[in-house]
């Protein structure tokens, strides 16, 4: 397998059942920590990994059309690193006994200066920004997504001493 292609597999019932032998080395790369060692992923439901009910929407979705028999296309999708830009591509493969492999594949990544709101021990505010989990890009206005380093100028986020809180997880929109 290559070491840009990252699988996962689920059961009829959601859990994850096993994860690819270069899981943790992106887990790793994302400054994910330790909570998502292979270890304390599979077992448990894919459900607790995803948030906001608009991605967990979306991933069902998919899930329950390739369980229907409806092929799945290549989705394309961002999982950004604070201090790379990744584009992937996103497959879902029906599996006997109503079981899903999904795999992602990164197509090619750009670096880039660190952004202080992609890493995970960042301080937060409450107060929110809305990040496409998708594109990765920010809102700046009810008509305009942005590359997340022109939002983060545009907003001014780093003029206060907490970081606005990521929504990207909670808020999924689609651009």
């Amino acid at each position: 397998m290559s070491k840009d292609t990252f699988i996962y597999r689920i059961d009829s019932d959601d859990t994850i059942v096993s994860v690819s032998d270069n899981w943790q080395t992106f887990a790793d790369a994302n400054a994910w920590g330790g909570s998502l060692r292979p270890e304390n992923v599979v077992g448990h439901t894919i459900w607790e990994f995803i948030e906001g009910l608009e991605t967990q929407y979306l991933y069902q979705e998919l899930f329950r059309r390739v369980r229907e028999g409806i092929s799945s296309r290549a989705i394309p999708f961002r999982c950004d690193s604070p201090s790379e830009r990744r584009y992937l591509e996103l497959f879902i493969k029906l599996l006997p006994d109503g079981k899903i492999e999904i795999i992602s594949k990164i197509l090619r990544s750009e670096s880039r200066s660190p952004v202080r709101l992609l890493a995970a021990d960042t301080a937060r505010s409450t107060e929110l920004v809305t990040l496409c989990s998708m594109c990765k890009r920010i809102k700046v206005s009810p008509e305009q997504w942005v590359e997340i380093e022109d939002g983060l100028a545009h907003l001014k986020l780093f003029e206060s001493d907490d970081l606005l809180k990521n929504s990207g997880k909670a808020r999924w929109r689609k651009v």
